[in-house]
């Protein structure tokens, strides 16, 4: 039950976070996810638990969502994921382990500057970027930065984000089904996962441009780094 209440803790707080600043929902609901399954098994969790608040997202915020963005980032999705699932399925859990936690590392505390030109062609790339990062490391590192050179404002850029990767965790969740990944025995975290994604969701849509990022930032980039840093320990045999 515990484990439970920290899963529906975390997925209430991330689809806050997503909805209102449009920042960190994913390494929190990720993070939560790690400490509580495999690693393996959170990276292929991750889209099942996140999809409720992305599916709330995107009819939250249905009228600002830039449907010339997600239509090729989708597209290049498809090749992403093909590539990302063998790599996944090849990299060994230690291996996981240390990329993951450098990846969320260098993500907490760097902000790229992704310069793009904005094409469908551009957007067909960041897709299979964006995709292969995420289906191996749980984690995209792609879009967000892009979309936040895109010149959009923040209810745009909340439900853009939100549907392309909507179309993104669906392809995903079909990639490590067909791979053997067995969902059944996660079917309660997932439901629990789905009832609060959509309350915090909508509690952070209320909230939108009331909270201050600031202080969110530094909070949300300790917790990550704390988390990243057992991962990395783990990943060179320094934790059981």
């Amino acid at each position: 039950m515990l484990d439970l209440a920290l899963l529906a803790l975390a997925s209430f707080v991330a689809a806050l976070a997503s909805s209102s600043l449009s920042i960190g929902g994913g390494y929190i609901l990720f993070g939560a996810a790690t400490l509580l399954y495999p690693l393996p098994a959170a990276i292929a969790l991750q889209p099942v638990l996140s999809y409720s608040s992305l599916v709330s997202r995107s009819v939250a915020f249905r009228d600002a969502i830039a449907w010339d963005i997600v239509r090729p980032f989708s597209a290049g999705s498809l090749a992403g994921v093909a590539l990302g699932l063998v790599v996944y399925r090849m990299m060994p859990e230690r291996g996981l382990a240390l990329a993951v936690g450098t990846a969320m590392l260098v993500l907490a505390w760097v902000r790229p500057v992704i310069a793009a030109h904005h094409t469908r062609k551009a957007y067909v790339a960041v897709g299979s970027l964006h995709a292969l990062s995420g289906t191996v490391l749980g984690l995209g590192s792609v879009l967000q930065p892009v979309l936040l050179n895109a010149g959009i404002d923040r209810r745009t850029l909340v439900g853009t984000f939100a549907t392309c990767l909507l179309a993104l965790e669906g392809i995903r969740t079909l990639g490590y089904a067909a791979s053997g990944f067995s969902y059944r025995p996660y079917a309660l975290p997932i439901a629990v996962a789905v009832a609060t994604g959509v309350a915090g969701t909508w509690a952070g849509r209320a909230l939108i441009g009331r909270l201050p990022e600031s202080w969110f930032r530094w909070i949300l980039r300790i917790m990550i780094s704390l988390l990243a840093l057992r991962l990395v320990a783990l990943g060179l045999g320094l934790h059981n």
